[in-house]
C-alpha cells in the first residue's frame, strides 16, 4: 500500500497510486470490515486511535502500520485494531528498553525496565486476546505423544461422560 497526500490534513492510501480513489476506498474498507462509506482518513484515525496523526509526514508510518496489519489477514476491525495495539505496544517496549539501556541512574534504569516489562505483559496479553478471538472463543487441546499400554483402551475423538 501507498499513502498519498489528499491535502495538507489527511491522506489516502493506494496499493497503487494512480487507483480510482472510490475504487480504493471500495477495497481498503472491504479489507478491514467496514461499511465503504465511511472515508478512509475517518476509517485510518479509527484504527489507530489516533495514536499516529493522519497527515503527510507519517505516510511511512501508517503505511507500514497498515502493511503489518494486512500481512494478519484481519477477518475484522476488531481483529485490525488489536494488531496495531501490540504492534504500538511492541514498539514502546522497545523504547523503553532502549532508554533504559543508556540511563546512568539505577532508578531511571529500573523504571524505565519496569515500564517495558509490563508493556510486554500487556502485548502477551494482547497475543492471548487475538488467538482467542480467532477462534471465537473456543479451546482446544494438542496432544502430543500418547501411551498406550499392552491390554489397554484408547479413545480418540470427543468423549461424553453422561449417565447412561
Amino acid at each position: 500500500m501507498h499513502l498519498e497526500p489528499l491535502h495538507s490534513s489527511s491522506i489516502v492510501i493506494s496499493a497503487n497510486p494512480g487507483m480510482d480513489p472510490e475504487l480504493f476506498q471500495e477495497e481498503f474498507c472491504r479489507f478491514i470490515g467496514i461499511p465503504d462509506s465511511i472515508p478512509v482518513p475517518v476509517a485510518i484515525d479509527q484504527l489507530t486511535g489516533g495514536l499516529i496523526p493522519n497527515n503527510p509526514e507519517n505516510i511511512e508510518k501508517l503505511n507500514f502500520m497498515l502493511a503489518f496489519v494486512a500481512t494478519q489477514k484481519p477477518t475484522s476491525v476488531v481483529e485490525a485494531q488489536l494488531l496495531i495495539q501490540l504492534l504500538s505496544t511492541h514498539n514502546l517496549a522497545s523504547k523503553m528498553l532502549k532508554k533504559a539501556s543508556s540511563e546512568r541512574w539505577p532508578e531511571n534504569i529500573e523504571k524505565y525496565t519496569n515500564i517495558a516489562m509490563k508493556l510486554t505483559r500487556g502485548y502477551k496479553s494482547g497475543l492471548e486476546s487475538l488467538a482467542k478471538y480467532r477462534r471465537n472463543g473456543k479451546q482446544f487441546m494438542h496432544i502430543e505423544h500418547v501411551h498406550v499400554e499392552k491390554d489397554a483402551n484408547a479413545i480418540i475423538g470427543n468423549v461424553d461422560r453422561g449417565v447412561g
